[in-house]
């Protein structure tokens, strides 16, 4: 008995720590809010979560198995796991895109000479306007991607700095 309390002292704070950085790290990156480490946090400290989990089911086995012998608790363990089964369907990339992110990465892959065309400014004025946001390029001919890739920025950016 003093092992399993002395693990709960453990597994309890542990899962609820873990749980708050994944919760917010993972809203976070919902909004596409990229401050600082949150991705890599969030990818790899979200293992804390599991492994609190996991414990936390060890120390409080007879309570999670009275929990599935009950029709509502099974009904829920069984909807999260076929949950889980459909998430991991393959989907087909191409034709399940929002056609505006099929935009997006065409033009992010442009050169942008002809993204300066698509939004209706000349090739020199879409230099100023980057250079006036710290973006900086080698010529006309580099394409946003590269461009984004040699300035440590997000290529989605720089289109809205363009539009």
């Amino acid at each position: 008995m003093q092992g399993k309390s002395k693990l709960r002292e453990w597994a309890t704070p542990i899962i609820i720590g873990a749980f708050a950085l994944s919760a917010v790290t993972g809203v976070m990156l919902f909004f596409k809010i990229q401050l600082g480490f949150v991705k890599p946090v969030h990818e790899w400290l979200s293992w804390l979560l599991v492994i609190g989990a996991i414990l936390h089911m060890i120390v409080n086995r007879p309570f999670f198995m009275k929990y599935i012998s009950k029709p509502v608790g099974r009904s829920i363990l069984i909807f999260f796991f076929l949950l889980i089964c459909v998430s991991m369907l393959p989907l087909d990339d191409k034709q399940r895109r929002h056609p505006f992110a099929k935009i997006a990465d065409t033009l992010i892959n442009s050169p942008l000479l002809a993204v300066a065309k698509v939004a209706n400014h000349e090739p020199d004025e879409v230099i100023s306007i980057l250079k006036s946001n710290g973006i900086y390029t080698d010529s006309k001919d580099q394409t946003i991607r590269e461009i984004a890739m040699k300035n440590d920025k997000d290529p989605l950016r720089i289109l809205d700095s363009i539009f």
